[in-house]
C-alpha cells in the first residue's frame, strides 16, 4: 500500500461517487486529491483536500438593515474574492433554523447541501 496525491491527468481513476463531481467546481491549483493505492496500484480510498472560498459573519449594522443598496454592494464586491481565485462556487454556512439567511441564500442561487461542517484540529 502506498499514499500519495494524484495528479490532475488521472482524476479519472477516481471510484469515489461524490469526488467526481467537485472536481469541474475547482481550479486544480486549489485541490489535492489523496489517494491510497494498493501493490497493483488500484486505488482503494480517496479524499479530496479543497481550498475554496467560504462565506461567513454576514453582518450589517441595524439602521441599515433592509437597504437594497448596501447589500447589493457588500454581495457584489463579496463576489470579486472567488472570481479573482477563478472559483466558480462558494461555500456559506447558516445557523441552525435561521430562515432569513436561508432566504437570502436561496435568493443568491445558493442550494443546501445535506452535510455537517467540522473543524479539524490539525496538531502542531
Amino acid at each position: 500500500m502506498r499514499a500519495r496525491i494524484l495528479k490532475p491527468e488521472e482524476w479519472g481513476r477516481i471510484n469515489s461517487p461524490e469526488l467526481p463531481e467537485l472536481l469541474p467546481y475547482v481550479e486544480p491549483e486549489n485541490i489535492a486529491v489523496v489517494v491510497v493505492e494498493d501493490d497493483a496500484g488500484e486505488i482503494v480510498a480517496s479524499v479530496a483536500a479543497l481550498q475554496v472560498t467560504h462565506f461567513e459573519g454576514l453582518w450589517i449594522n441595524p439602521e441599515y438593515r433592509g437597504n437594497v443598496s448596501v447589500a447589493r454592494s457588500l454581495i457584489r464586491e463579496l463576489y470579486t474574492v472567488p472570481r479573482a481565485r477563478r472559483e466558480h462556487w462558494a461555500f456559506a454556512t447558516t445557523a441552525q433554523d435561521n430562515e432569513k439567511m436561508e432566504s437570502v441564500c436561496h435568493r443568491l442561487g445558493g442550494r443546501p447541501m445535506d452535510v455537517k461542517f467540522y473543524m479539524m484540529p490539525l496538531g502542531d
